[in-house]
Formats: C-alpha cells, structure tokens, sequence
C-alpha cells in the first residue's frame, strides 16, 4: 500500500494536481507509520503472560467454552494509532486455528466480542489452552494470521496483523493463570505483562 501511494505522491503536479499530489504523499507517510512493526522484548521470565496486542485494556472477565471449558478473558482495544502486530503471549503449540465470520460492530464495543468477524488461534500450554482471538472491527476488515497448526511459538513471537482499528482477546485457562492488568491500562504488544501463571 505504502509503493502504490508514494508512487500517485511522486507523479509531476501538472498531472494530478499539488494538492492531490500532496494528500498522496501524507497518505503514503501514514500508511507507513500504521504498519510499524518496532522490536519487543517480553517483560520477565516464562510465568510472565505478556499482551498480544498494543492498545486499552477495555474488558477483564470470564468466559465459558462449551468446547475448552472456562476461561478468564482480557479485551484490548487497538485504536489507528497503535501497533498493529500481534504477538503471543505465552509459549506454546498452535493447536487449531478457527475462522469466524461476522459482523463488524465497532471494537471497542463489547457486542465485537461475541458477533464480529475474526480469526481465532488456540494455543496448547503447559497450563492449559490459551485462546487469542484477532477480531475485525467497523473499519478493520482485514485479519492477518500468520501462524501454522503444528507450529511452535516462543512468547513475543509474531503472529499476525489487524489492520485499522480492531481488538484482540486474550482467552487463558482459569485454574492456572491470574490477570494482573486492570481496565484503563495502556499495554504494548509483546512487552507489558498482563497476566501470570500460578
């Protein structure tokens, strides 16, 4: 996207136009910035639970799997501003990776939770599954994963890409991790601890 944009920015202003021309180049410049993908260092060692997205944390609570059973679930809001890589929080082996489609309510909505559209990517611990679910929001409506079944994951290791606007869940096994985040904290992907195992 960045090649396409500064290419309309290059062109002579006898052709589109300065102002044209201009918007281009400011297009090119932010679609640069928005697919960043600075070096994270995992805060702490293998029991830290680290947050696999930049963003808000908007939703701390549980959730019940009829298929993996109950589950304490993180929210993280990523607005246009933030990183928008993902990273896993935890070591582990991808186990199964599931596509949703759905809707596109806005991310910061709690209805995105449960109806918009996104990729879900289940994680086999050794404390139990670990659930991370991209999901697109009302202008994000693209969901990169760039992870394999059978694939092995360090913690902080890239996983994928939302791009836009969108929000990442974080789903962790209920007996054997203890949130230490709180709603309103600004985290980065990769680096801030979220959670901890027992």
């Amino acid at each position: 996207m960045f090649l396409v944009l500064a290419l309309f920015a290059a062109l002579p202003g006898m052709l589109i136009g300065y102002i044209l021309s201009g918007m281009f180049f400011i297009l090119a410049l932010f679609s640069l910035y928005f697919f960043r993908d600075p070096k994270r260092k995992p805060h702490g060692d293998e029991s830290v639970i680290v947050s696999p997205a930049d963003g808000k944390v908007v939703f701390i609570g549980e959730h019940d799997d009829p298929a993996f059973g109950r589950f304490k679930r993180i929210g993280i809001f990523m607005n246009i501003f933030n990183v928008h890589v993902n990273r896993t929080p935890c070591s582990g082996v991808v186990e199964l990776l599931e596509y949703v489609e759905g809707g596109y309510f806005h991310a910061a909505n709690e209805k995105a939770f449960a109806t918009n559209e996104r990729q879900k990517i289940f994680m086999c611990t050794d404390y139990g599954v670990v659930q991370i679910h991209q999901i697109a929001g009302m202008i994000a409506r693209r969901v990169v994963c760039r992870v394999k079944e059978g694939q092995k994951l360090e913690r902080g290791e890239r996983i994928g890409i939302i791009r836009f606007g969108s929000r990442v869940e974080l789903l962790l096994p209920y007996d054997t991790a203890e949130i230490t985040t709180e709603i309103g904290e600004r985290v980065r992907c990769g680096a801030s601890p979220v959670a901890k195992w027992k």
